[in-house]
């Protein structure tokens, strides 16, 4: 007897080709987005800025003598009286901290034209790795020219929520400040 089966080419499919080998980004984890100290969110850094440039101060800087003593200048500097929007003032220890606030909340102090990374890094070192320096819109108060200005200001890096609920630990205030309270 024989075979019935017919067997043509024209009915059989051709083999499908292999998938493609994976990308090599999609087959590598990410490396885990490194904790930065008193980092509320990893946000990515904040470019660095090009000089000058206004920062603006609102609380112990706002002191002609404690900023040329923070920023070792021979004279005390010329400071704007100036306000930003859209932050408000809490209570960190002994010191003023800027927290996020709403959109109509006001913060009065001045700014200072940071002429040169040096005082910047003056700065930041002043302020400790418990603030941020994160940019903001200055408008000054004082009636010369620029009457407004982009520009940089330290904010609180910490649990904001924490100092608006008062919920204060003096003990890790001591160690975040890392001893240098009262430079």
């Amino acid at each position: 007897m024989q075979n019935k089966t017919p067997h043509t080419q024209e009915h059989a499919k051709p083999p499908l080709p292999p998938p493609p080998p994976p990308e090599p980004f999609l087959t590598r984890k990410p490396p885990p987005t490194p904790l930065l100290p008193f980092s509320q969110n990893n946000k990515p850094p904040h470019p660095p800025p090009t000089f000058p440039i206004y920062y603006f101060f609102y609380g112990t800087l706002t002191s002609p003598t404690q900023a040329a003593r923070i920023l070792d200048l021979p004279e005390e500097p010329a400071l704007r009286k100036a306000e930003v929007t859209g932050y408000t003032i809490a209570e960190w220890g002994d010191y003023p901290a800027l927290i996020n606030g709403n959109g109509g909340q006001v913060v009065l102090g001045s700014a200072y034209l940071v002429k040169s990374e040096e005082e910047a890094e003056k700065l930041a070192r002043y302020e400790t790795n418990a603030y941020e320096v994160v940019n903001c819109l200055i408008f000054f108060k004082d009636g010369e020219q620029p009457d407004e200005a982009e520009g940089k200001v330290f904010v609180y890096a910490g649990d904001a929520q924490a100092l608006v609920e008062r919920r204060f630990d003096r003990m890790l205030w001591g160690r975040q400040m890392g001893g240098r309270v009262g430079l």
